[in-house]
């Protein structure tokens, strides 16, 4: 008689999920992955998937316990009633009759004559109250031992997955390659904004050293050309003053002319009057001497 084993394919341990687990790629090194590849399912987020499920029973207990209470809070008020009916029960003795009439109450009818049998079974529960109120806190103590060994029974498995999860190698190793792979990313794109900040800051000190040389050319060419017109206004002051000095000069030279006319006139003026007055005996005595 031979015995088939049957095989099962391995699926994904992020919880609830039956996919394949994601092939190991060629080349690679290291254990495959036992998660498939959507993107959250991952040993973190198995990891947080148990934690939100521990969290979600934690809640219901939590419920169940305040419910719990609430029963036992409200059955504890019930055997308190019970207890108050027990202590008023004497009160309905057949001496109760006559006390009743002397304060004035009239007495049962006939339709109440049951009543004994109903007060003996309230007594009856009454008394089995004060008894279960009298060893409460032994039934309270093995209650809570009780209660917290089932709570125990129930959490185990779950840190039992967590466990398995936390120790397990390749889950661990995952992790890690998630959270390294999360740094290299990181590292790379700081890298880049800082390549990308050093290549802006060379960018604005080049830009800076430009304006810079393009000030200190404009600066020098202004400073140049105002030179160059304090030299000109300096040479058209010098040549101002040199056609004041020719003016001077010929004024001078024009007074003097002015002058020279003036004796001449005077001249011309007094050579005709010379002319004109009568010949010395001299003159007439040697008339041929003069030609």
């Amino acid at each position: 008689m031979t015995v088939e084993t049957v095989e099962t394919a391995p699926t994904c341990a992020y919880p609830g999920c039956t996919h394949a687990p994601e092939p190991k790629a060629p080349g690679t090194e290291g254990p495959a992955s036992r998660y498939c590849d959507h993107p959250d399912h991952n040993a973190l987020g198995a990891f947080r998937k148990f934690r939100a499920k521990r969290q979600q029973r934690k809640e219901d207990k939590r419920a169940a316990a305040d419910a719990r209470k609430a029963a036992k809070e409200e059955a504890n008020g019930a055997a308190e009633g019970a207890t108050v009916a027990r202590q008023s029960w004497p009160a309905s003795a057949p001496g109760a009759d006559v006390v009743s009439q002397a304060h004035g109450h009239t007495p049962a009818t006939e339709t109440s004559e049951p009543a004994p049998a109903l007060k003996a079974t309230e007594t009856t529960e009454a008394m089995a109250s004060t008894a279960a109120a009298d060893c409460g806190d032994g039934a309270q103590s093995r209650d809570t031992v009780v209660a917290l060994i089932r709570q125990l029974s129930t959490d185990l498995p779950a840190y039992i997955e967590e466990l398995a999860i936390i120790t397990d190698s390749a889950a661990a190793e995952a992790r890690i390659e998630t959270v390294t792979r999360a740094s290299a990313q990181r590292i790379l794109a700081a890298e880049e904004r800082a390549t990308l900040a050093e290549e802006a800051a060379d960018m604005a000190v080049a830009a800076l050293d430009a304006a810079i040389e393009k000030f200190a050319q404009e600066t020098t060419a202004i400073r140049e050309e105002a030179a160059g017109k304090v030299a000109d206004a300096e040479f058209v002051r010098a040549e101002l003053e040199r056609y004041r000095e020719r003016v001077g000069m010929l004024e001078v030279r024009l007074d003097a002319v002015r002058d020279e006319a003036d004796a001449l006139r005077r001249a011309q003026v007094a050579t005709p009057a010379a002319t004109s007055s009568p010949a010395t005996p001299a003159e007439h005595a040697h008339p041929a001497g003069n030609c």
